[in-house]
This record gives C-alpha cells, sequence and structure tokens, in this order.
C-alpha cells in the first residue's frame, strides 16, 4: 500500500487540516528547510526619523506604530506584523499639505472591517483656523486607508465630533477615543461644565458617532485625570483611578468599566476593582483579567515599575527602569520590563502566502 500524500487529499480535508494549525506551522509549511525561530524573535526591521516608538493600535496580531516625537507623529505610518517579519511604510496621504505644516495636529485609529475582510486606518487631521484653534471654524480633515487597496482615499463632510480626544482602542468593528480630561471640575462635579464622551468610528459604514459618560463615571474623572480605554470580554473598558472606598484607607482603587450596548442603550458596568499602594497609569488588561499597570517610584521620581494585578489582588512586580516622569507617561523607556499584552499571531502581510489568509481565524 502506498503512502498518501498531502496533495492527493480531497480540498475539503485540506481545509479543516489548516483550519486547525496555528499561525507558526502555517507560515513553517510555505518554507523549505526552515525553522520557525523568526516568530520568537522580534527585530524592529525599521526606524522612525527620532528613533523612537509609539503603538497606536494593535489589531489581529498587525501593529500600527507611529514616531513619539510629537513633530513626526502620526505623519509616518509603520504597518508591522512581527510574526512574518513584515512591514509596510506609510508616507503617502490625501491631506500632505496639512501634513507637512506641523501646525496641525491629528489623531488616528485602526480597526477591521468584516463585512469587507479589510483592514483599515483612519487619520483625523486638525487644521488651526484663522484665530488660531484647532477646534474651531475649519472642519477636521479625514482620510482612510484599506489595506486590500493599499491606497488613502478622503471621506467627505465626515462629521467629526469636535473633541480633544486621547488615544484609542479598536472592539468589535469600531474604534473609541475618549475626551482629553483636563480635570477642571465646576459645580455640577464634571469637566468642561459638561459629561465627559467618547467618540467612535465604525470602520464598515465610516461614520463618526459619539455618547456621554453616565455622571457617577464623570465624576470620577473630574476628581482624578488617570483613565484608559481597554478592550476586555470583546467589550470596550475604562480603567479609571478612584478614591478609597473608605475614608482612612491607604489604598488606590483602578476601577474597570465595562460598556454594553443593547437596543441602541449605553450601560456601563462596574467588573473589577484592583487596589495597589502606589500611583501609577494603567497600560492594559489581559484576557484573564490581569492588569497591567506602570507604577511610578515615590523615592525616585525617575523611576517606574511593571507591576500585574489580578483579581486575587496578587502583584507580579517586573522590576524599576527610567521614565520620565507621571507628565510625559508616553515617553516612558523601560530597561528590563515586560508587558504581557496577548499578543496574538496572524498571517496579515504576509506575501509569500496569501492563498492560506483564507484559513487564518480572526
Amino acid at each position: 500500500m502506498s503512502a498518501t500524500l498531502f496533495d492527493d487529499l480531497p480540498p475539503e480535508t485540506i481545509i479543516e487540516i489548516l483550519l486547525r494549525l496555528p499561525v507558526k506551522d502555517l507560515v513553517r509549511s510555505t518554507s523549505v528547510n526552515k525553522t520557525c525561530t523568526l516568530i520568537e524573535k522580534f527585530d524592529i526591521p525599521f526606524e522612525t526619523k527620532t528613533h523612537t516608538l509609539k503603538l497606536i493600535a494593535q489589531v489581529h496580531g498587525i501593529l500600527l506604530i507611529t514616531d513619539l516625537q510629537t513633530d513626526y507623529a502620526s505623519r509616518e505610518l509603520y504597518l508591522w506584523n512581527p510574526y512574518v517579519r513584515r512591514h509596510r511604510v506609510l508616507v503617502s496621504s490625501c491631506y500632505k499639505k496639512h501634513l507637512d505644516n506641523l501646525e496641525t495636529t491629528c489623531a488616528l485609529g485602526m480597526g477591521f472591517d468584516k463585512v469587507m475582510n479589510d483592514y483599515k486606518i483612519v487619520r483625523i487631521i486638525y487644521v488651526e483656523d484663522d484665530r488660531g484653534e484647532l477646534l474651531g471654524d475649519v472642519a477636521p480633515k479625514v482620510e482612510i486607508f484599506s489595506l486590500t487597496e493599499n491606497v488613502w482615499r478622503n471621506i467627505k463632510n465626515p462629521g467629526v465630533p469636535r473633541l480633544d480626544i486621547e488615544d484609542g482602542v479598536f472592539v468589535d468593528g469600531c474604534y473609541y477615543w475618549f475626551e482629553r480630561n483636563y480635570a477642571i471640575v465646576d459645580h455640577s462635579s464634571t469637566c468642561h461644565g459638561h459629561k465627559l464622551r467618547i467618540m467612535s468610528f465604525d470602520f464598515h459604514s465610516e461614520l463618526f458617532g459619539e455618547f456621554n459618560l453616565p455622571d457617577d463615571l464623570s465624576q470620577i474623572l473630574a476628581r482624578n485625570p488617570i483613565n484608559k480605554l481597554m478592550r476586555f470580554e470583546d467589550s470596550l473598558a475604562l480603567c479609571v483611578l478612584d478614591e478609597p472606598l473608605n475614608k482612612g484607607d491607604s489604598g488606590l482603587p483602578y476601577c474597570i468599566w465595562l460598556m454594553r450596548q443593547e437596543n441602541g442603550v449605553v450601560t456601563w458596568t462596574l467588573r473589577f476593582r484592583y487596589v495597589l499602594e502606589e500611583c501609577g497609569y494603567p497600560l492594559a488588561i489581559t484576557k484573564n483579567g490581569t492588569l497591567v499597570i506602570e507604577l511610578f517610584c515615590s523615592k525616585n521620581p525617575g523611576l517606574a515599575t511593571i507591576v500585574f494585578c489580578n483579581q486575587s489582588m496578587i502583584h507580579q512586580d517586573h522590576g524599576f527602569g527610567e521614565c520620565m516622569g507621571p507628565v510625559e507617561i508616553s515617553t516612558s523607556v523601560f530597561n528590563l520590563s515586560i508587558v504581557d499584552t496577548s499578543f496574538r499571531e496572524s498571517l496579515i502581510l504576509y506575501e509569500g502566502g496569501k492563498s492560506l489568509l483564507k484559513y487564518a481565524k480572526y
């Protein structure tokens, strides 16, 4: 009896086999006499102008990266899949004239349009009006990059809410940005005299939206501006630093609120509450509910540490590294620390095996 070769198998059997293989084995199956060690070692294959990096988003194993320095941030973008050593530099724009003007500022988001099976990047460009205001009379410009089409196109009359926004997160087809909080408290205990808002962008309909936070969350954020939008349990999550439950408690509670939408009604529910002894900045939450926080060393403002805190209040300290201090959180540089972000493998940007993309599960 002769042995059956892989090519002799029926197509439906081959599909079933490929669907059960991890990305690492799919990549290896297209190589000859090569190991898959490239998936285990991530060497950054590009350099930004200032040799600093800012991670904007991570969607299905592909990273959107830009320069950390303000003058270059959002101007040149880098799409990178570390697992297959592929990257793409995006330097073009529908609004290059505006991007060359350093007086403009940009907001970015990346997501997946599951209807069109396409990955997209949205770039919002805020242009100064005659009074020098970025959120004034001149409507923001918006452009979309399609990975499938490999081109930028502009969106006419996008209807972008006039919000000064923070970095955001991609959740279930939409990208969300949080309104920047300057901790200005008025008599109603909200910021700027109104409830704080979240702006959204749907990658399929390519429409913007916005909604308010409830009063209790707005009041928490009015008292303390430390917050971070995250994704947890396939829902939009907001991590905020709250006040201790009891007067005299020394611990600092970090709370995870989850947003749910049903029949057009948005509700927020308190999901987790972590208590730490030091103040810091939330970075991420893992799939099992472990919160990752950058804590600042009270004895030495130049040092910070990465701490994992699980639901049982068990802390895992990953050592100190250099940082620029709480004011410049985004420029922190850690020498020895590792952050677990539940990074997933994918074949996106893998040009040597495009036919395998339909077997990859996202």
